[in-house]
Formats: C-alpha cells, sequence, structure tokens
C-alpha cells in the first residue's frame, strides 16, 4: 500500500507537470495545432497498442506470482522473453511507419501536413514500448519508485521542450510546431526508459537472482503463458486504440457532414481532445496507481484462495472510485467555464467541460473494474465489454456529431461510460459476489454532493474568472465536499485507520 501511496503522489506530481505542459502547448500552437497533435497521437496510440500491449499487465502479474513463491529466476527469465518480444515488433511496427508516413496521412486524414510528425513518432513509440515491459517487471515487485521517478522526469523534459523546440519553430508555421513536440514527446519517452533501465542494472548489482525452485521452466513454456494472459489484454488496448482512432477520424467528418469547415473541424477536435478531456482525465493520477496494484494484489490473494480479501480490496477501491467522480462532477460542474480559461486560455471549451463533468460519475470506477477483471484472470471478459462499448461508441459518435456537432461526441462519452459501468459491474458479479453498496456508494457521496454544491453557489462568488478567487473557491468547495464524506462516514473508521497503517508501512 505504501507503493501505491508513492505511485499516487508521484502520479499526482506527473499528472500536474502533465497539465502544465498540456497548458504551455494548447497556449503555444492552439486549438488548431492540437487538434494536429491528437491525429497523430492516434498513429502513435495504434503503434504502441500492437508493439507491446498486455505484456505490461502480463509481466506484472506473473512477476508478482513468481515472487509470491519464491521463483526470482523465472521471473527474471520471462521479463527477457517479453523484451525481446516488444523488441522486434517495435522494431517492425517503426520501419512500418516511417515507410508508409505519406500514406497513413492521405488515406486517413487527406492531410500531408501529419507526415513529418508520424516519422517522428518512432522514438516515441520504440521507447514506451520497451518501457512499459519493465514497468510491469517492477510493479509485480511492488516497487513504484522506478515507474514514478521515470514518470516525473518524462514530464519534466516534456515542459523543457515546449521553450527548446516548440516556441522556436512556431515562427515557420502550426506544422513545424507540432512536429516539435512530437519530437520534444519522444525525447522525453527516452529518457524515461533511461531512468528504468538504470534501476533495472542497479537492483541486479544489489541483488542475485536466486530461488527455491529447482526447476527452470523452459522458454517456450514461458512465452506461451506469457501470451494467454498479454494477448487478451493486449486485444483489449487493440480494441481501445481502433475506438480512440475511429474516433478521432469520425468527429471531424461527421461534422464536415453536418456542414462545418475542416478547419473548425480540427479546431473542434482540439478543443474537446486537447482541453476538456484532460481535464476529465486528470483525476486518473488518484485511479491509475490502484488498478496498477489491483492486478498483481487480487492475483495475489486469488492465487492463496483468500477470497475476503479479493472482496475487501474491491470494494474499497470501487467506493474511492465513485466518491472521486462524484467529487470530480462537484467542481467539474461548478467551474467549467474557469477552469478552461485559467488553464489552456480558451473559454470555448467550457460547455463541453460541463456536459462531460457527469461521465466522471462512472468513467473512473470504470477503470477500476477493467484491472480487477484482469486481476482475476478473466481478461476475455474485459475484452469482450471492451468490443461492447466500443460499437456503442462509433454508432454513438456517427448519430450524435452529425447532429449536434462536437457537444455529440460529449453526449456519447456520458452513454458509453455508463454502459460500461453498469456491464463491467454485472461481469465481475458473476465471478465472485460483491454486495452493491447502494448507501455508502450513491446515496451519501450524492448527498454529500448536493450539500457541498449548495453552500459554494451559496457563498461563494463561483462565477469569477479571477485566478486566485478560483482557486481559493475550489479548494473551499473541496472542504466542503470532504467534511460531508467525513460526516456520512462514507468510510468506515476502520476503513480510515486500516488505509493510514497500510500507508505506513
Amino acid at each position: 500500500m505504501k507503493q501505491t501511496f508513492l505511485l499516487m503522489i508521484a502520479s499526482l506530481l506527473a499528472r500536474f507537470l502533465g497539465l502544465i505542459y498540456q497548458t504551455l502547448l494548447s497556449r503555444t500552437i492552439g486549438p488548431q495545432g492540437l487538434g494536429l497533435y491528437q491525429m497523430t497521437f492516434t498513429i502513435y496510440m495504434a503503434a504502441l497498442t500492437l508493439a507491446s500491449a498486455g505484456l505490461s499487465q502480463s509481466i506484472s502479474k506473473f512477476t508478482s506470482e513468481f515472487l509470491a513463491k519464491g521463483d526470482t529466476k523465472n521471473a527474471r527469465k520471462k521479463l527477457n522473453i517479453a523484451l525481446t518480444l516488444v523488441l522486434i515488433t517495435s522494431t517492425t511496427i517503426c520501419i512500418f511507419i516511417f515507410l508508409s508516413a505519406p500514406k497513413l496521412a492521405q488515406y486517413l486524414y487527406d492531410d500531408n501536413r501529419l507526415i513529418l510528425p508520424f516519422r517522428l513518432l518512432i522514438v516515441a513509440i520504440m521507447s514506451v514500448a520497451i518501457s512499459q515491459v519493465f514497468q510491469g517487471y517492477f510493479q509485480g515487485q511492488k516497487n513504484m519508485l522506478p515507474t514514478a521517478t521515470s514518470q516525473i522526469l518524462e514530464q519534466i523534459i516534456r515542459i523543457l521542450s515546449i521553450y527548446i523546440v516548440v516556441i522556436p519553430l512556431l515562427q515557420k508555421g502550426v506544422v513545424a510546431a507540432t512536429s516539435g513536440a512530437i519530437l520534444g514527446m519522444g525525447v522525453a519517452e527516452f529518457t524515461g526508459l533511461v531512468v528504468l533501465i538504470s534501476f533495472f542494472i542497479l537492483s541486479k548489482r544489489k541483488s542475485r537472482v536466486h530461488s527455491s525452485y529447482t526447476k527452470t521452466i523452459s522458454s517456450p513454456m514461458l512465452l506461451k503463458s506469457l501470451l494467454l494472459i498479454a494477448l487478451p489484454i493486449g486485444f483489449g488496448s487493440l480494441v481501445s486504440t481502433v475506438n480512440y482512432s475511429l474516433s478521432t477520424l469520425i468527429i471531424p467528418r461527421a461534422m464536415m457532414i453536418a456542414g462545418f469547415t475542416k478547419e473548425f473541424a480540427v479546431e473542434s477536435l482540439g478543443y474537446f481532445s486537447g482541453m476538456a478531456m484532460p481535464l476529465l482525465f486528470f483525476p486518473t493520477v488518484f485511479t491509475f496507481p490502484i488498478a496498477l496494484s489491483l492486478l498483481p494484489g487480487v492475483s495475489e490473494a486469488m492465487a492463496v484462495g483468500n477470497n475476503a480479501l479479493v472482496k475487501q480490496r474491491i470494494n474499497l477501491a470501487t467506493k474511492f472510485t465513485i466518491v472521486l467522480g462524484f467529487y470530480i462532477t462537484l467542481i467539474l460542474k461548478i467551474y467549467s467555464d474557469q477552469l478552461p480559461f485559467m488553464i489552456f486560455g480558451y473559454k470555448s471549451a467550457g460547455y463541453m467541460v460541463s456536459v462531460l463533468a457527469y461521465s466522471a460519475l462512472f468513467l473512473y470506477p470504470q477503470q477500476i473494474f477493467t484491472a480487477i477483471l484482469q486481476g482475476l484472470g478473466r481478461p476475455s471478459l474485459a475484452l469482450r465489454n471492451l468490443v461492447i462499448f466500443t460499437v456503442a461508441n462509433l454508432v454513438s459518435l456517427l448519430i450524435l456529431v452529425s447532429r449536434f456537432g462536437i457537444i455529440g461526441a460529449a453526449y456519447t462519452f456520458i452513454i458509453v461510460n455508463i454502459l460500461a459501468f453498469i456491464i463491467d459491474l454485472s461481469t465481475i458479479r458473476t465471478i465472485i459476489h460483491i454486495k452493491i453498496d447502494v448507501v455508502n456508494w450513491l446515496i451519501k457521496p450524492g448527498i454529500a454532493l448536493l450539500t457541498a454544491y449548495k453552500l459554494a453557489t451559496t457563498f461563494l462568488n463561483v462565477y469569477s474568472f479571477s485566478v486566485p478567487t478560483t482557486i481559493m473557491n475550489i479548494l473551499l468547495t473541496s472542504v466542503f465536499f470532504i467534511l460531508a464524506i467525513l460526516l456520512s462516514t462514507t468510510f468506515s473508521k476502520s476503513e480510515l485507520s486500516n488505509t493510514i497503517k497500510l500507508i505506513k508501512k
């Protein structure tokens, strides 16, 4: 738990630095540049998924299981197999992207401005693909320090790249500046990889490989077991990437069908994906470490047959993320206009943020549910559910964006996350019976939200666009909500005390 808390703090710092980067980038290249950046990011996600999807989670799961039995030799051997595999796949994909960049830019987006950004992705793809394997290995050891350190350093390098690369290139046009941002991302990811490799080398020097097992599992058997877990998770990541990629393709095209210009469609995509969505996903700094820890944690508890511990971990993680969802809905709803203006310098994303705020109630728990299904050894069920969500998302986008414009994408996001919450929770309950605590999951947090909302809108000047006033208002609104949660005893005293004890360990 201490390692989870460490990663959460580090992730909070990294995400805060990431928000600074996103702020500087949006103010430097504007909505048009952000639109081009998001289009490039689509290829990046697809390539990364094909190169290494599922390997991080698979390595994490097997490392935790091997180490629980004292089998460090096979844990290290499995890592070497995963590294070899990812080197082959990532190299092949990078060569393909470099040679096919002109055709990809033309056929996917009908925009030759994307050729250079596509080619510059190669450094980031190679670095992240390898990094994910090392991260999975360290997470399986419950050692979050390497991942935390690399995350923070990556964000610092990204911020520096704005001043060193992006701003000087801006005088040559938005395409050159966007290309500079992609190059800066690659340098940052490579730096993160160097950090992880350094931690790995140091760990090898400090401890020799030993094992209480005399039998070494053959490489083909290790590869087979690795792929049995990695492939379903990888297919899930592939489906998510296809969903993201097609969404990025559908949104501007559907808007053009509705009569909007190409430039306005790209700009709207920049507002939606580059400004509104980062605000919504910023709180995953809290859910992501929990998800990472749940996978090996649930796997370990299942391996020793401790179902009570499995249920306890699932219940507490679910409750925490649901309460977080209520809190973020409260903040984004009240300060939907001020936040995008204060951070990105644009008011146009305000209404979009206000609509997307409702999805927070379902988004954060759903991320945890996926990790739970993987930890329970049922990644195929997570994949099945993901396919359902993807189909629902793409169909909804086609219908709603062509009818309502970019705000239709926000409506779609809410609908799909509600569907995902219901289906994933139902699936988990078919595997292990967990009680749906309506009072502590919904009623008490809901009352806390309404109480904090009433206090904030009554006693605070929530319509002010002054930065100091907005920051103070958000802090006070947060205090109102936290006090309401504590007074409502949403979390029992034993849950709070046990959590504090675990963090101190």
